[in-house]
């Protein structure tokens, strides 16, 4: 038997490549980690898309789950063989890497996942509940009911078959009631309680208790000894919790399986970190590279003040992997208890990246990033530049004042990749997001450019400390961000102010006589399409300087996701500033042209 360690420390990266991976893990090592997180960065599972004309599994595409990459002989019909081949051979191949660096392995996905509709067709009795969530999805998703000994068994022949290839794993995390997971009649399933009658009344306690001590069970089966941890999705306040009662259900667990970081039996906090807070959650997504040691230093804080023997520091951004790296070793040897330890711990580090002349400027310009990130926390409803630039891609389509009139051609690049699930009088307002319009209206526009504003005071001196310590490359990234802000912030103003001037009902003068002037809702819906279009201009500027790939982006045209921009960014952008250039005129069928 494999026992766990005593304590253990996880690492998770974002490598980009086989050589990135390697690269991480023995630093990782070098600190102390005893398993690194493989399940990063994976090719997605475009499979699933193709299935159905429906956005919703973009939310797992990028995270198969475990019957999906090691497909159990009653589901190798319906899944993509080949696919599942192509994830299973990276994971072996990482967990070579570690396991020559006498490291473990880490696992996460959701689970209980989504399996493809043909399977359940074929096989009724094995449906689950639905699991998507209905305003964002063009069909219904349904996950395996787990209270099947027939599913039970596919989860046990699953987990044996990864055990057997990837030997180096013994610590999973699964994310449940999200991105297409769900257990059968949880309350906080997204079309509300469901699932099939046989189990409506089965204590919910056994039915988790159950699907986790089933493959800690097929795991030992194979001499292996494996932990899990289950969590539900944060829920806010207006979502319902997953598990009402976790502890009661961790009271049912042996030790090593937990449920909300509560392990069996006793209860005790199973993992302390930050979880597993992924690329996508950075506040900064899509753009890459904006270091965040103040925020790292914080999670390594917050593990030292609760009680628990396995530990996950997650970096997030590979491209500052290197400094979170250095903030980790020096956590170890100050072990700093107070702000002010804290302050002179990042001082130090800071010393190190730029000497004593700059240290302090550096020290400054790291402050001013962690106030921007917590500027932007009342926007986020999901990450706002990820809600907003990329799952309504702002970013690349255009604004116009009759969106539903632009031809095939300057919409299909943007068209296709938005996230949303309902008509196109919704689809082609900007603001309706995943059926969300959270930015919705003229107080919703005040809220946005107040923030915004407050940011661009901060971002200015960021920007000078940039370049007073030579970090030009920082600067450039920097700027990337304002684009971002600034265009976020003309996408609500725009469609606010559009909304405004056609609910109106006002009706453009066709002669206006001589002396006429532009009013004030003309001069303001012109003034944020053309700040928009010299926002593009700069960011292409941007995007074509400097070192290494400042956005995340699609390596090839094919792997373009909702969730993820095109390599082609630049010529979309392109395409954006002509097509509104093009619709100038339009603007005399909303609001009467001056004649000066």
């Amino acid at each position: 038997m494999n026992t766990p360690s005593p304590t253990t420390r996880i690492i998770a990266l974002n490598p980009t490549d086989a050589e990135d991976f390697e690269q991480a893990a023995e630093r990782a090592k070098s600190i102390g980690a005893s398993h690194v997180l493989i399940t990063e960065d994976l090719p997605k599972s475009f499979w699933q898309m193709e299935q159905s004309n429906d956005p919703y599994p973009a939310w797992f595409i990028h995270q198969p789950g475990l019957l999906k990459i090691f497909p159990p002989k009653l589901l190798q019909a319906y899944v993509d063989l080949d696919y599942a081949e192509r994830i299973a051979q990276i994971l072996e191949d990482r967990c070579t890497v570690l396991q020559r660096l006498g490291m473990k392995a880490y696992y996460f996905c959701n689970e209980p996942q989504v399996l493809p509709e043909p399977f359940f067709r074929s096989h009724p009795h094995l449906r689950g509940p639905r699991v998507d969530q209905s305003n964002r999805s063009r069909q219904p998703h349904f996950s395996p009911c787990t209270d099947r000994p027939e599913v039970l068994q596919m989860y046990r022949e699953s987990i044996q078959a990864l055990l057997k290839r990837c030997p180096e794993v013994e610590l999973f995390s699964f994310v449940t009631t999200d991105s297409g997971a769900g257990f059968c009649w949880s309350p906080a399933l997204y079309p509300g309680r469901n699932g099939p009658a046989h189990c409506e009344h089965r204590d919910m306690s056994e039915r988790v208790a159950g699907f986790l001590i089933n493959l800690q069970t097929a795991a030992q089966e194979r001499g292996r000894t494996i932990e899990i941890n289950i969590v539900e999705i944060p829920a806010r306040r207006w979502m319902r919790p997953t598990f009402l009662d976790a502890k009661a259900i961790a009271r049912k667990l042996p030790p090593g399986l937990s449920v909300n970081n509560h392990e069996g039996p006793e209860g005790k906090a199973f993992m302390n970190g930050t979880g597993m807070e992924n690329l996508w959650s950075n506040c900064f997504y899509p753009v890459l590279g904006i270091p965040r040691p103040m925020a790292f230093l914080r999670t390594l804080v917050q593990a030292t003040k609760h009680p628990g023997r396995r530990k996950v520091l997650a970096f997030n951004d590979a491209v500052n992997n290197e400094l979170n790296f250095t903030i980790a070793e020096a956590f170890d040897r100050l072990t700093p208890r107070d702000r002010i330890a804290q302050l002179q711990l990042l001082r130090e580090v800071a010393l190190q990246q730029v000497g004593e002349a700059q240290a302090d400027k550096l020290l400054e310009l790291w402050h001013i990033v962690d106030e921007v990130e917590v500027l932007l926390e009342p926007l986020d409803f999901g990450p706002v530049l990820r809600m907003g630039c990329i799952l309504a891609r702002w970013i690349n389509r255009p604004f116009v004042p009759f969106p539903e009139e632009l031809s095939e051609a300057d919409s299909y690049y943007w068209r296709n990749f938005l996230f949303q699930a309902k008509g196109d009088e919704q689809a082609l307002n900007l603001i309706d997001i995943q059926a969300m319009r959270m930015f919705e209206g003229w107080g919703a526009r005040m809220l946005v450019e107040q923030t915004v504003e407050q940011i661009f005071l901060r971002l200015r001196e960021a920007l000078a400390l940039a370049a007073e310590t030579g970090q030009k490359e920082l600067e450039r990234r920097l700027k990337i961000l304002r684009c971002l802000l600034i265009n976020t912030r003309n996408a609500v103003s725009y469609q606010a102010q559009l909304e405004r001037v056609k609910n109106a009902g006002i009706l453009p003068d066709p002669n206006p006589v001589l002396g006429t002037r532009s009013s004030w809702d003309r001069d303001d819906l012109l003034r944020i399409a053309r700040e928009e279009i010299d926002n593009c201009v700069e960011l292409i500027d941007l995007l074509k300087t400097g070192e290494g790939r400042a956005l995340d982006t699609a390596q090839h045209s094919d792997e373009e996701a909702i969730t993820q921009l095109g390599p082609d960014l630049v010529q979309q952008l392109q395409h954006k500033i002509t097509t509104m250039n093009a619709h100038w005129c339009d603007y005399g069928r909303l609001l009467t042209e001056p004649n000066p």
